[in-house]
């Protein structure tokens, strides 16, 4: 059974920043609930409320709703139209599909004088001879019924034939309450005994008793065992899909937990690490095409989040936890768990991990490039073992420089010599020669 809580109101009042004292609108659909409570006074100012699809039995504590316009309690036990007197604004009424017998309780719907729309399909009292004429005549206020506008013409037909009417719907509901009497006593609801249906009756029951009165009853039987539809059994139906879904959650409980060893025996064994797979993940693991890294791809199922994924890397191992399940991988040669590098696609959930190997020596990396034939065979290749110095041929050696005679034996203590400067020579000046002061000197 669930109860209406106010953590409950607040989860579904998110559009009104889980506020509940000022919500209008409130949906409590499919939530298993059985008993309407708390909301009257934790939502005065309510005007639209869905309760389709729980168990409810009974319409109570909603009188203190005076705002409410829409009342939606589709698909419940309601048995009978009671406790809205007090709603004064409401306009609409959703009772489909359920178990209202009791046709004559609309009458209290009378002082509810905004109401214009009431649905009532799928309950027994629709199946009444003149039930629409009835309800039309009893409450003059409706527009609609059961989504079919009311004309003029019924509504004045209905008024006239209202007492009479009344009369035929008191005897059909009162014969209704003595068939589901007579079906709840184990006579089939019929009017007198069938003697081969209770011989039928007893040798099932000599049967059930043969095979054990203890004996829990199968899913398969169940499921396939035709029952009357009642709010009993729709209880019944609910309870056992409750049992069902706790029992799944269970056994994905056990298979998570028990399947999972602990870790000292698992993951080490007298200080060395094992490899391990919990999770069953296909992998594959290079490292013979590249001497300086080792690439691991790990196929993960894609539907597992990437911020659920823990991985780490160490110099002789690698390991990947993933919901709750280990991967862990020992290695042949010593990588270096800051120069490795993880990767996962989007598409196929695949991980591929790059771990750079430790080699005490390196090759390197630059190619020498060799000589050519021509050069080997060529005199200008010098050996190795020759002295590098410049040769000059036999015509070239009397212009050779003595670079040890530079300097004079004879004259070390001496100062050099300095030559003297030249002077220019002037030229003489004719007798002709006028000086203009105008004319600039020329230099």
């Amino acid at each position: 059974m669930v109860q209406i809580t106010e953590t409950l109101i607040r989860k579904r009042a998110e559009h009104n920043e889980g506020l509940i004292f000022s919500l209008e609108e409130l949906s409590l659909h499919q939530s298993d609930i059985e008993k309407i409570e708390h909301i009257d006074k934790w939502c005065c100012d309510l005007k639209i409320l869905y309760l389709q699809s729980n168990l409810i039995d009974k319409i109570e504590n909603v009188s203190k709703l005076k705002q409410l316009e829409y009342l939606n309690l589709a698909l419940n036990n309601v048995r009978r139209v009671e406790n809205l007197k007090k709603c004064e604004n409401l306009r609409k009424l959703d009772l489909t599909v359920n178990f209202i017998a009791e046709l004559t309780s609309i009458e209290s719907l009378r002082q509810n004088k905004l109401l214009q729309e009431i649905y009532m399909t799928g309950n027994p009292c629709a199946k009444f001879e003149h039930y629409r004429e009835f309800v039309i005549g009893t409450l003059p206020q409706l527009e609609r019924l059961d989504g079919t506008d009311i004309t003029n013409t019924e509504r004045l037909a209905a008024f006239q034939s209202l007492e009479k009417i009344r009369k035929s719907i008191v005897y059909q509901q009162n014969n209704y309450f003595i068939h589901q009497q007579k079906m709840k006593e184990g006579t089939g609801g019929q009017w007198y005994a069938d003697i081969d249906a209770e011989c039928e009756t007893i040798e099932e029951v000599s049967k059930e008793e043969e095979k054990g009165e203890g004996e829990p009853q199968s899913n398969e039987e169940f499921w396939r065992t035709p029952v009357d539809y009642t709010p009993d059994t729709r209880k019944e139906i609910y309870a056992k899909l409750e049992e069902e879904r706790k029992k799944a959650a269970k056994m994905r409980a056990n298979v998570r937990m028990n399947n999972v060893p602990t870790r000292e025996t698992i993951l080490e064994r007298d200080g060395k690490r094992l490899n391990l797979n919990q999770g069953k993940w296909s992998f594959t693991l290079d490292d013979t095409s590249n001497s300086r890294e080792i690439v691991l791809e790990v196929a993960i199922p894609k539907y597992l989040s990437t911020h659920n994924i823990d991985l780490d890397v160490q110099p002789s191992y690698i390991k990947i936890v993933a919901e709750g399940r280990t991967f862990q991988l020992t290695l042949n040669s010593e990588v270096c768990p800051d120069k490795s590098s993880c990767q996962r696609s989007q598409m196929t959930g695949k991980m591929v991990i790059t771990m750079s190997t430790l080699c005490e020596r390196w090759q390197s990396t630059k190619r020498v490039s060799e000589p050519s034939f021509r050069e080997e065979n060529s005199k200008f290749v010098k050996k190795k073992d020759e002295n590098n110095f410049l040769e000059l041929d036999d015509a070239d050696k009397s212009s050779e420089l003595d670079f040890s005679n530079i300097v004079r034996s004879g004259n070390k203590g001496k100062p050099m010599s300095v030559k003297p400067k030249t002077v220019a020579k002037v030229k003489p000046v004719s007798s002709d020669f006028l000086d203009d002061p105008d004319v600039p000197p020329l230099m």
